[in-house]
C-alpha cells in the first residue's frame, strides 16, 4: 500500500490528533484565562468549555460548508449527537454507573432544547435545503438556550477561584490550541471527502460516522473523566449542552455562512433518530436519576444497530 492510497487515513487519523489536543489546550488555556479575569466557574464550565468540547464539530462543520461540502458539515454535526447521546454516555455508564440525582430542572431543560434544532430542521430542511433564514433560527434558539442556562447559573454562583500563571501564558495556550484545532480540522475534512470520493460513499455518510466519530471524541474523554471523578452531572450535562452547540450553534453558523442543498436522507432518517435517541436518553435519565450499566449496554447496542443500519442503508 503506497502513501497516496495512505494518505487520506493520515489525514483523518492527523485530524483527529490535532482537534483532541486543540480542544484541550483550548480549554485549559481560554478557561483560565477567563477566571483571572473573574469570570465565575459556573459560567466558564458553561461556556468556555462547553464551547470547547465541540470546537471540534465546529471547525470542521464550517470548513466544510465554506468548501462546499454541506453534506459532510452537517452528518458531522448530527452523527456527532448521536454519538454523544448513544455511545458517549453508553461507554460512560458501563465503565461506572451515572447519578444524576437532584438535577432534574437542567436535565429537562437541556433536553427540551435539545429537541428543539432537530424538530426545526425535519421541517424546515424537509426539501432538502437548509436556508439563511433556517440557519438563523437555529443561532437564536441556541443564543435562548445560552440565555437560558445563564441566567439560572447566576442564582447558584458560588466562590472565586485560585488561578497561578500569567495571562499571557493562557492567552498563548489559547492561541496554539485554535490553531492546531483549525489545522486537524482541515485535514480531517480534507481526508474525510477524499475517503467518500475513493470508496463511492456519500460525504454525509462519512460525517456521520468516521468524521463525527472524530470530533465527539472530547466529549467522550470530558464524559467518562468526569463519572470517574463522582462527577455525572459534567458528564451528562456536558453531552446534552454539547448537542445544542452542535445543532443551534454548529449547523446555525455553518449554513449562515453558506446555505445549501443537504442529502434527504438525513433529515427523513438520521435526524429523527437523533430525536428518538434524545427521547431514549431522557426517559433513562429522569426515571430514577441515573444509568445503571445495563441501561448503557443498552444505549450502546442502539448505537451498534444505528451503525450497522448506515451500512445497509450505503448511501
Amino acid at each position: 500500500m503506497g502513501f497516496p492510497t495512505l494518505l487520506p487515513w493520515l489525514l483523518l487519523a492527523g485530524g483527529i490528533i490535532g482537534l483532541a489536543v486543540g480542544a484541550s489546550w483550548l480549554v485549559d488555556g481560554a478557561s483560565r484565562l477567563a477566571l483571572r479575569f473573574g469570570i465565575s466557574p459556573m459560567v466558564v464550565g458553561l461556556t468556555i468549555v462547553g464551547f470547547g468540547t465541540s470546537m471540534p464539530e465546529f471547525s470542521v462543520s464550517v470548513l466544510a460548508a465554506a468548501r462546499g461540502s454541506t453534506d459532510l458539515s452537517l452528518g458531522n454535526a448530527v452523527g456527532s449527537n448521536i454519538m454523544n447521546l448513544l455511545l458517549v454516555l453508553g461507554v460512560a455508564a458501563v465503565v461506572f454507573p451515572i447519578h444524576v440525582i437532584g438535577a432534574n430542572r437542567v436535565l429537562i431543560r437541556d433536553l427540551i432544547f435539545g429537541l428543539v434544532p432537530p424538530a426545526i430542521l425535519i421541517i424546515a430542511a424537509r426539501d432538502g435545503d437548509i436556508s439563511r433564514s433556517t440557519a438563523l433560527l437555529l443561532l437564536i434558539v441556541f443564543a435562548v438556550f445560552i440565555w437560558t442556562a445563564l441566567t439560572q447559573t447566576r442564582k447558584v454562583d458560588t466562590g472565586d477561584p485560585v488561578v497561578t500563571g500569567s495571562p499571557l501564558r493562557h492567552l498563548a495556550i489559547t492561541v496554539f490550541g485554535i490553531v492546531i484545532l483549525v489545522s486537524g480540522s482541515e485535514m480531517l475534512v480534507r481526508g474525510g471527502v477524499e475517503l467518500a470520493r475513493r470508496f463511492s460513499v456519500s460525504e454525509a455518510v462519512i460525517g456521520l460516522t468516521l468524521v463525527a466519530f472524530g470530533t465527539s471524541l472530547p466529549e467522550l474523554a470530558t464524559s467518562v473523566a468526569a463519572v470517574l471523578k463522582g462527577e455525572s452531572e459534567i458528564g451528562v450535562g456536558n453531552v446534552l449542552g454539547s448537542n445544542v452547540f452542535n445543532l443551534g450553534m454548529v449547523v446555525g453558523t455553518a449554513f449562515l455562512l453558506r446555505p445549501g442543498a443537504i442529502s434527504t436522507f438525513v433529515v427523513y432518517q438520521d435526524i429523527p433518530i437523533l430525536v428518538a435517541a434524545t427521547f431514549l436518553v431522557g426517559a433513562i435519565v429522569l426515571r430514577n436519576g441515573r444509568i445503571n450499566r445495563w441501561e448503557g449496554t443498552l444505549m450502546l447496542a442502539v448505537f451498534t444497530a444505528y451503525i450497522v443500519f448506515i451500512g445497509i442503508r450505503g448511501s
